[in-house]
């Protein structure tokens, strides 16, 4: 029998779970119930709160095994495509089991990742992004064919083209872009939390609910059913917390140390791959580069803004930066030198009152070289 020692050991383990307001703590997930109220397990209690005052829960897995579904509001499920005709794609995953998915869900299908990190970035980036009014096969040798896709058969995808409908042999398929025209609108104005799964499957859901023996979600007007052990992140993304990255920024200065000249990024880093520091994932977030300043106005009454400050993995430990915060033109926060490889330093700062919010990257010690500054879940507290 566990003792109380014991338990409280194993929940030092326990995904950590961030709260909009207070510390964090490390839990196990229990339930979610229809009123959105979410219950935790901590050491020798348990913890309820809304949904919408968790900023996260666990950390978000890496995709880990292909073909990998792209689905039209930027998720990805892991799931072999058994077949399609002009309407529906049938796929299999080890999660939700045999699914019937509309081609109208769908941006695309990678049926092989590259090797380096940031090759595979661009990659989804590219399947998810893509404009225009073809279907794209995007073949192992760099080619590329436009058309119209007629089916997905078990080894081979029938294009027709300009010059009469071909089968092309899926081993020879990277990825298949689906006729981004098609592609059904999402709706910004609906509340939507993001989940990471044990495969890399990573889901946006607008619905869901949790059990001890069921997590069910709906996603992109569908419902689908799994364990609960295979959820390992949390994130809200239209609670009490409001994302930077989903606001439009009122002003963007930089300064270039000799003549490169850096834009920033919303949801990635400088260099415009994923989000990574100390080898985590992260979905929300801002990347700048030395020397920048990222000037927001704030059109509502905000009580705090919180972020988690690191060079990003990209730097691979290099860079050295500064960050500031300057609320209506003054400066609130300064942080040592921070560099790569390096711990994540959060902040909290009371933004009570304030109009204007300034986010601040500048040189360190060591130029700009490497300066990959992330703004890691840079958030607003209603």
């Amino acid at each position: 029998m566990l003792s109380l020692f014991s338990s409280q050991f194993l929940y030092a383990d326990a995904p950590l779970a961030a709260p909009v307001e207070g510390r964090p703590f490390s839990g196990e997930l229990i339930s979610i119930d229809a009123k959105g109220q979410i219950v935790f397990q901590t050491a020798g209690q348990r913890r309820q709160l809304p949904l919408g005052d968790l900023a996260a829960w666990g950390a978000c897995p890496e995709p880990k095994r292909t073909p990998i579904l792209v689905l039209a509001d930027g998720g990805l499920l892991a799931a072999d495509v058994l077949s399609s005709d002009k309407e529906i794609l049938l796929a299999e995953s080890d999660l939700f089991g045999r699914m019937k998915i509309p081609w109208d869900r769908l941006a695309g299908v990678l049926f092989r990742l590259p090797p380096a990190p940031n090759d595979r970035d661009a990659l989804f980036d590219r399947v998810a992004r893509t404009e225009g009014e073809s279907d794209r096969l995007l073949l192992d040798n760099g080619d590329e064919l436009a058309g119209l896709l007629e089916k997905i058969e078990e080894d081979a995808a029938k294009l027709k083209t300009n010059i009469g409908v071909v089968d092309v042999e899926l081993g020879r398929v990277t990825a298949i872009i689906f006729n981004p025209a098609l592609r059904r609108k999402m709706s910004s104005d609906t509340a939507r939390t993001w989940l990471g799964f044990g495969d890399g499957s990573r889901l946006l859901a607008t619905v869901l609910r949790m059990d001890s023996s069921n997590l069910q979600i709906s996603i992109l007007g569908q419902t689908w059913t799994t364990a609960p052990k295979h959820l390992l992140f949390l994130q809200p993304v239209s609670g009490r917390a409001v994302y930077l990255s989903n606001l439009k920024p009122g002003e963007y200065r930089f300064v270039p140390y000799l003549d490169l000249t850096w834009p920033y990024r919303l949801d990635r880093n400088v260099t415009g791959t994923w989000l990574r520091a100390g080898g985590i994932l992260y979905l929300k977030g801002i990347g700048l580069h030395s020397a920048a300043r990222l000037a927001y106005n704030l059109d509502q009454p905000y009580k705090r803004f919180q972020a988690e400050l690191a060079v990003d993995d990209s730097a691979a430990g290099g860079g050295s930066v500064r960050f500031r915060v300057f609320i209506d033109g003054q400066e609130k926060f300064t942080s040592v030198t921070i560099r790569g490889g390096v711990k994540l330093v959060p902040i909290s700062i009371d933004l009570t009152g304030v109009k204007q919010l300034d986010l601040v990257v500048d040189y360190a010690d060591r130029a700009d070289v490497l300066d990959h500054a992330d703004w890691l879940n840079a958030r607003l507290i209603k």
